[in-house]
Order: structure tokens, then C-alpha cells, then sequence
């Protein structure tokens, strides 16, 4: 019988590669080094090179058209990434100017390149690039650019096209009244949904680049004559001296641009235009990531992530129930099943008599200790949330109010939990809901087991211990140079809405922890009818509307008269 020869192991017949040595130079990426390199007057050296920055033809998506020009007939080459570049942007915009329409512009002109681009790119951004960098970053950006044979600069056409969904409603902080449009994916659909809110020149939209092989696009958006000059000089910084190969996500930038390194988050994010527009002209600075639709706001106070954009919306003593409603919601999701173990297992004494009576006969048939069944509540509770995050939608919160029902009563008639423990992981369950903020909602998930931990070792001098540690933690964290409890700690005088709401014509001041420019958001009196020191221009608007003369009106005024009815 003829017995095959045994080949080597797979491990042995594929490799990649010796192990690193530190300090050895490993082997570059073909066209990495030529990012920097300046163009040729030889368009073909030129398109090779750029195919071979970009791997064609191994790459099927990136495009090179090489034609003859109508007027000048030059040699010209075209490329751009398909599906990051509009098609029919680039035919109306590139393509028939050059190639038919052309002929019938007989502009005379010696340079090929200064006549294609100012007088056969109907397009409104049109720009020279000299190196390959440049190239390759208008490319991925999806421009097209336009390669002219006996030039050594290239021009890029602006012709970004590619598939976004829509301007829709925001998703994680949804309310009643008020705006209800969320920010997308695409940058500057967000940057015109803020200059949409805030008709203001004043607006300022920095482009900054982060990453070195990935390079993302970023925005720093601020009001010029509000926010404080070192505040965005500081986040500038910030963002500019980030060393990483890619930072693609907002949630990844935040880590980068934080000055602590704790569970506590000290940069809030938002996907609501209206929100950033609020911080904006109050001092603070967003930051805007492409392909992200959550925007980061810095610098901010604690206060801010029990806060709504629907506070504002409502008549201000609304407002106020409202966040102490989610003040209470807060202390209850945090301390409530921590506390309870610690007063049953540690301090009975506390309770009253009958209560603890009923609660000790719910426990009489339960065989498991009691920080054992808070967790293990706690625990099946997370469970069913992530699963009913990860459901598809249309049955995702059926199967998380069902599964909730039907595990926590099989648990009670099975005798693993007491009645009791199913209330209170649920009214900490619905109090976790009512904050508006998700990173918030992750720390206060995260502070729940903690204090039930602390609870379960050492009862109430756990909870308080555990309490002060964290909340000597908390004081001392700034968000950049901001002390995060401002102003309550320090204390300092600043607007009224900055912990409770006031009422809208009495919040003069802008918030002083961020030292703005304009300290003052309206006059002394903002409402100038009920003080009846009306604008020129619009008291002589009402005196026409009324049927007098502007003389008539202030006679009457003056005088006291009553006006004819």
C-alpha cells in the first residue's frame, strides 16, 4: 500500500515572520515615503505614483480616467475613490467641462492649468496641491482631482457624494418640546445644522486632522467673541499633539483629549444640535468627529449630566421639578440596593418592627445570603438590558419587560429571591433610566455595585466611607482647568441655570467657572415692554400698527392719555 510522504506542519509552512527585535527597523508600507514627495511636470510619472500609493490595480475602487481636453488639448487625467465621490458631481463638474464643453470656449490662454481652472471648472471649490500628501488626502476625502500633463501642480474638485442617511430625530436623548433633529455622520451636514441654530458670524469651525495612518477629520466649533481664548487654545493643543495611528470614533477621542483618567467622565457628549448650540454660547467648545454622530463639549460641571435640553423648553419651575426629580432618581439608582443590605444585614434596628417582620418571613424560604441575592438580581437585571440592546428593535423591548416578568417571578416562586429584592432592583432599575446622559447611566451602573459591595462588607460605615472616598475623588477632577463641581465647590456667583433653572428673563450672566468674554448674556432689564422703554424703531412700529403718529404716540405717552379704544 503506497503511503503519501508526510508534509511539514502547517505551523511550519506558514510564517509571518521572525519576532520583532526592539530597536530594529521593520519595512515600510509601499508609498508611505511618498506622501511628502513634490509632483513631476511628467503626468505619467505622476499617475504611476499615485497608483502606487493607492495599490492599483489590486484596489477596484479607485478610479484614473485618462482623456484629451477640448480647449487646451492637453493630456489630462482624472481620479477619484468611487463611492466616496459623487458620480454625477463628478460628469457635471469634471468630466463634460473638459470634454465637451470645452470646444465651445475658445478662451485664448498659454498655461493648460490656469485656464482649466478658471474657466472650465463650473465647480465652487477648486484648490492646487503640490505634493502627494495632498493628493491622497482630497482623494479619501472624496474629491476628484485633475492631472494635467506639463504641470506640476494638481488641482482637487470638491465632489463628495457618498451614502449618509438623512437629518433624523436624536436617538439617546429624546424629548417632548423642542427641537427634535439629531446630528449625523457626516461632518458638515452637522456644521450646517449648527450654523442653521446659530446665525451668527461669530461661529468659528476649525478643520483639524488626527491620526497618523487614518487620518480622521475633526471640527472645533466656538463663538469667537464668547468663549475664553485659552480655553480653546487648550483644546486645540489637545487635539493637535495626539500621536495614534487612527482615532475614528468620538467615543475613542474622548479618551485622548480627558485631563483625568477615572470612571468619572469630565467631557460630556451630545447628539443634539440644539444642546451644543446652548454650551457654545455659553463659553464652552464642541468638538465634531466625521463619521460620528455625537459631539463632545468641554469644559462642563457634574451638573450637566443629570441636565436635559428639555429644562430649558418648559416654564422654568417645570424645569427645576424636573431635575430634582432626576437629583432623587440619581441618589436612589446609586444607594438604594447598597443601603438596604447594609441595614438588614448590619443595622436591623433601624427598620421598623413590622417591616422588618415582613421582611424576614419574604426570607424565610430563600436559601441564598443576602449580597448574594442583590447580585445575583443585579446581575440578571444587566443581563436582560444588553440583551434587549442587542435585539433587533421591533422585539428588543418585548423581550426585555417579558423576560423581566417572567424570570423575576419564576426567581420568587422558585424561593432564589424574596419579593422584596424584585422592588428594589426595579425601582433602582427605573430610577437608572430617568438620567439623560448615557455615559452617566454607566458610571451610575457601575457606582451600584460598588456601594452594594461596600454594603455587603461593612454596612453603613462601608456606604459612607466608600461615599467619601469618592466624592474627595470627584472634587478634585477638572475638566479642562474647569473644577468639575463648579460653582459649588468653589464657590462662586455664576448663572442661574447652571444648577437650578431661573426664570428666562432674569439669567443675566453667563457661567463665570468658564470665564467668557462676554460675562453678560443680557442687559440689566431684557424685558424692556414691561418697563415701557420700548427701541425706537419698534415703538414706531406699534404707533403705526395703533393708527397714530410716532409725535401722537409719545404725546400720549408722555401725558398719560389713554389711547382711543
Amino acid at each position: 500500500m503506497f503511503i503519501p510522504p508526510r508534509g511539514r506542519s502547517e505551523r511550519e509552512a506558514f510564517s509571518l515572520g521572525e519576532r520583532p527585535i526592539p530597536g530594529k527597523e521593520t519595512g515600510r508600507a509601499p508609498g508611505r515615503d511618498k506622501g511628502q514627495k513634490q509632483l513631476s511636470k511628467n503626468m505619467d510619472e505622476n499617475v504611476k505614483a499615485l497608483k502606487d500609493i493607492f495599490h492599483v490595480p489590486d484596489s477596484s475602487d479607485v478610479v484614473f480616467r485618462e482623456f484629451v481636453s477640448a480647449n487646451p488639448r492637453v493630456r489630462t487625467t482624472v481620479a477619484y475613490v468611487e463611492g466616496l465621490a459623487s458620480f454625477d458631481k463628478v460628469f457635471r463638474s469634471v468630466l463634460q467641462p473638459l470634454m465637451i464643453l470645452g470646444s465651445m470656449r475658445q478662451i485664448p490662454g498659454k498655461d493648460p492649468l490656469k485656464e482649466v481652472k478658471e474657466a472650465l471648472l463650473p465647480n465652487g471649490q477648486v484648490e492646487e496641491k503640490k505634493t502627494f500628501g495632498e493628493i491622497v488626502e482630497a482623494m479619501v476625502s472624496g474629491d476628484t482631482v485633475v492631472i494635467v500633463d506639463g504641470s506640476d501642480i494638481v488641482l482637487s474638485v470638491e465632489t463628495k457624494g457618498w451614502e449618509h442617511r438623512n437629518v433624523e430625530q436624536a436617538v439617546t436623548e429624546r424629548i417632548v418640546r423642542g427641537p427634535q433633529q439629531g446630528f449625523g455622520e457626516v461632518l458638515r451636514v452637522n456644521t450646517a445644522l449648527l450654523r442653521a441654530t446659530l446665525h451668527s458670524p461669530d461661529l468659528v469651525v476649525e478643520n483639524i486632522e488626527i491620526g497618523k495612518t487614518a487620518k480622521t477629520q475633526c471640527a472645533l466649533v466656538y463663538m469667537a467673541n464668547i468663549a475664553n481664548s485659552k480655553v480653546v487654545a487648550e483644546m486645540r493643543r489637545r487635539l493637535s499633539a495626539i500621536n495614534a495611528s487612527e482615532v475614528l470614533t468620538s467615543g475613542m477621542l474622548e479618551q485622548f483629549i480627558e485631563t483625568s483618567h477615572s470612571l468619572v467622565p469630565t467631557v460630556i457628549s451630545t447628539e443634539r444640535p440644539d444642546r451644543v448650540a446652548h454650551f457654545i454660547l455659553e463659553g464652552a467648545v464642541a468638538v465634531l468627529v466625521a463619521g460620528d454622530p455625537f459631539a463632545l463639549l468641554a469644559p462642563v460641571t457634574a451638573f450637566a449630566f443629570i441636565h436635559s435640553p428639555e429644562d430649558y423648553y418648559v416654564r422654568w419651575p417645570y424645569g427645576n421639578i424636573l431635575r430634582f426629580l432626576r437629583t432623587a432618581a440619581l441618589i436612589i439608582a446609586v444607594l438604594l440596593p447598597g443601603l438596604y443590605v447594609a441595614i438588614i444585614n448590619y443595622h436591623p434596628e433601624m427598620v421598623p418592627t413590622v417591616l422588618i417582620l415582613a421582611i424576614a418571613a419574604s426570607r424565610e424560604l430563600v436559601p441564598l445570603p443576602l449580597p448574594f441575592e442583590v447580585l445575583l438580581m443585579y446581575f440578571g437585571f444587566e443581563l436582560i438590558r444588553e440583551a434587549g440592546i442587542r435585539i433587533p428593535s421591533p422585539i428588543g423591548p418585548t423581550i426585555g419587560i417579558v423576560g423581566a416578568l417572567l424570570i423575576g417571578e419564576a426567581a420568587v416562586s422558585a424561593s432564589l429571591v424574596s419579593p422584596i429584592m424584585v422592588i428594589v432592583i426595579a425601582v433602582t432599575a427605573v430610577a437608572s433610566f430617568t438620567i439623560p446622559n448615557q455615559e452617566a447611566g454607566m458610571l451610575i451602573r457601575v457606582l451600584t455595585l460598588i456601594f452594594i459591595l461596600a454594603g455587603s462588607l461593612a454596612g453603613l460605615f462601608g456606604i459612607v466611607a466608600t461615599m467619601y472616598v469618592l466624592l474627595c475623588r470627584a472634587f478634585s477632577l477638572q475638566s479642562l482647568g474647569v473644577p468639575f463641581f463648579a460653582p459649588v465647590t468653589p464657590k462662586k456667583p455664576s448663572a442661574q441655570d447652571t444648577v437650578v433653572v431661573g426664570p428666562a428673563w432674569d439669567m443675566e450672566l453667563r457661567p463665570s467657572f468658564l470665564r467668557p468674554r462676554q460675562p453678560r448674556r443680557q442687559g440689566n432689564v431684557s424685558r424692556l415692554w414691561d418697563k415701557g422703554n420700548l427701541p425706537e424703531a419698534a415703538d414706531s412700529r406699534s404707533s403705526q400698527d395703533s393708527g397714530m403718529g410716532p409725535k401722537e404716540s409719545s404725546k400720549g405717552k408722555n401725558t398719560g392719555q389713554k389711547e382711543p379704544g
